[in-house]
């Protein structure tokens, strides 16, 4: 169970890191939520920053393990959590809500939240599970796409309330997962994709391009579909324009 244990921090380089050292010393039980007040080297995708002040956010990991877990199944993960967050924002009022492949969570066009897997798979094979969800901080230094809660909604929320909801439908979609049910996964996870079935500008290695976002495959790249071709892309070296 995702959450059962929790243990809060003041301060941390980043609740993954926490993670994988318990991991590897023995020390990590399943599911434990590592949340953090600070992380002094917080991370998204591809080893980009995360920005979080200080108690204003909710920033956490928790660790899944992978034994016999389906490799091309991994994604589904990812889809997981994405839905979850999803489902929470909405029963929190916020409108627009999107999955901008493959890790980001808009609302009304901004990025409200990040997801970072970090797949382990040697000694104790583990998807390590970090989610940063802006939530009471109202300013954002040179990052003008960003957004929290409190900005949309124009109000303080009570981030303990927020956290246990969340829990709640994480732990939902991976009972699901976990049971081998499913089903609906990815068409669930596709008719959430920011500008699904519409043109967006994107670049592969530099190069600009224009095509239509049509879903994603079963281990998760993203389909786009052009003039001349369909075809699906690994998150190294396509960014999607917005």
């Amino acid at each position: 169970m995702i959450g059962k244990s929790i243990t809060e921090l003041d301060s941390v380089d980043n609740t993954n890191n926490y993670i994988a050292k318990a991991i590897e010393g023995g020390e990590y039980r399943w599911g434990t939520a590592i949340m953090a007040h600070f992380q002094s080297d917080g991370r998204g995708q591809r080893g980009a920053s995360w920005q979080s002040a200080k108690g204003k956010n909710l920033t956490f990991s928790f660790a899944l393990p992978l034994e016999d877990f389906d490799s091309r199944a991994f994604f589904n993960v990812s889809r997981i959590i994405s839905l979850a967050l999803v489902n929470t924002l909405r029963q929190l009022n916020a409108e627009k809500v999107q999955i901008k492949w493959p890790n980001d969570i808009l609302v009304d066009r901004k990025k409200v939240a990040g997801i970072l897997i970090e797949n382990k798979l040697s000694k104790n094979p583990a998807a390590i599970c970090g989610i940063g969800l802006n939530v009471n901080q109202t300013e954002f230094i040179d990052l003008p796409q960003a957004t929290s809660l409190s900005l949309q909604r124009s109000q303080s929320f009570d981030l303990p309330q927020i956290f246990n909801l969340l829990l709640i439908n994480l732990n939902k979609e991976w009972s699901a997962l976990s049971s081998g049910d499913f089903r609906n996964l990815k068409a669930d996870y596709d008719r959430e994709l920011f500008s699904l079935n519409e043109n967006i500008d994107y670049e592969v290695n530099g190069e600009m391009r224009t095509g239509l976002i049509v879903g994603t495959t079963a281990d998760g790249r993203l389909i786009i579909k052009t003039k001349n071709q369909e075809k699906a892309f690994l998150p190294k070296g396509l960014k999607l324009l917005y």
